[in-house]
């Protein structure tokens, strides 16, 4: 199971540089105000160099052809290293399966075309000459950008679409699934916490965003990591203490 971190509100670029320097997956950018996830997440990739970039967006908060737009903008800046963890928020299953279905379709670097309840590609619009198609530009530098779903209807859509869903109890995971994002909550308590990761562990998690403080970053990495990424790793190890520096020659 690969460990991430939940960054903090206005403090997203130092905490995802100490996520990275402790060798952590990604961080989940989650914006304090709708419309600022785009603007968090590239302050984080001209921040960091290889930790993966989860982003949080709405689908119908805007045009899914806009949102990929500013997705493949992002997975440029940041070297391909987005994922996006698209919510249903509040739509129904029908609106949000032709949401995602349009934002995937505009994600992948082909020129569309689309009619549905709720959206048509190329508009139309009266007095204007539309092309056949429409693409965005610039293409993403991924050639399949990850898709994660999150919210009320994310399990049934996963199910329509193929894609995982995030988990929100160790109880609703399956050990069978390729790719099974989960969130989790640390207390700072040690061994609360290793009860927690190794849980999630057994129940089949194969990338879990924590909810920490960033103060919390070296002992995830020092203490908890080993435990769901090295199975059997001697905890005497991770709890001895540091050795001392190497003396340097002058």
């Amino acid at each position: 199971m690969r460990l991430g971190l939940t960054l903090p509100w206005r403090g997203e670029p130092e905490a995802a540089r100490l996520a990275e320097a402790a060798g952590l997956f990604g961080v989940l950018v989650e914006p304090d105000r709708p419309g600022t996830e785009m603007l968090a997440a590239g302050q984080v990739a001209a921040a960091t160099r290889a930790v993966r970039i989860v982003v949080r967006v709405a689908l119908g908060s805007e045009h899914p052809v806009t949102l990929a737009e500013e997705l493949a903008v992002l997975d440029n800046l940041s070297g391909g290293r987005v994922v996006v963890l698209a919510s249903t928020a509040d739509l129904d299953l029908e609106a949000a399966a032709e949401d995602l279905q349009l934002l995937r379709d505009a994600l992948g670097a082909r020129p569309l075309r689309h009619r549905g309840r709720r959206w048509t590609v190329p508009a139309g619009i009266d007095g204007h000459v539309a092309p056949a198609s429409v693409a965005v530009t610039p293409e993403p530098a991924q050639i399949d950008v990850p898709v994660w779903l999150h919210g009320g209807r994310a399990h049934e859509l996963a199910a329509l679409a193929g894609l995982p869903a995030m988990v929100e109890l160790p109880e609703r995971a399956s050990a069978a699934a390729r790719v099974q994002p989960a969130m989790a909550s640390l207390r700072g308590e040690l061994d609360a916490d290793r009860s927690v990761l190794i849980a999630w562990a057994r129940a089949g998690a194969t990338h879990l965003l924590l909810r920490a403080e960033p103060s919390l970053i070296g002992e995830i990495a020092r203490f908890l990591a080993p435990e769901v990424a090295m199975p059997g790793f001697p905890r005497v190890v991770s709890e001895s203490p540091l050795p001392l520096p190497w003396p340097s020659a002058t």
